[in-house]
């Protein structure tokens, strides 16, 4: 065998193992697309839960009633508007003032 031949046989393994590599990456990196796609559902599918519990609430049934039906009550509640904060500032008093 000439060096010529080991030099071809050892570049053809090293391609062969960063192919393996680079392949695993490939699959995990199209396998981290499918949570993230998966996880937007998800959350779309649980908004949309919310609201439409909530508004089986607003039509009187009763959170006991909708447990009969096998129907819990949502995790996250429904979005809307975010309730504003009831803080008071405390005014600082003005520097100098007491000297």
């Amino acid at each position: 065998m000439d060096i010529n031949d080991i030099a071809a046989k050892a570049a053809a393994k090293i391609d062969a193992a960063r192919d393996t590599k680079v392949n695993a990456v490939k699959r995990a990196a199209a396998s981290g697309v499918e949570v993230q796609e998966a996880a937007q559902l998800l959350a779309a599918a649980e908004q949309k839960y919310a609201k439409d519990y909530h508004a089986a609430l607003r039509t009187d049934w009763t959170e006991s009633d909708l447990r009969g039906f096998g129907l819990d009550a949502p995790a996250k509640k429904a979005g809307g508007r975010p309730r504003g904060r009831k803080t008071t500032h405390e005014s600082s008093p003005i520097a100098g003032s007491s000297e």
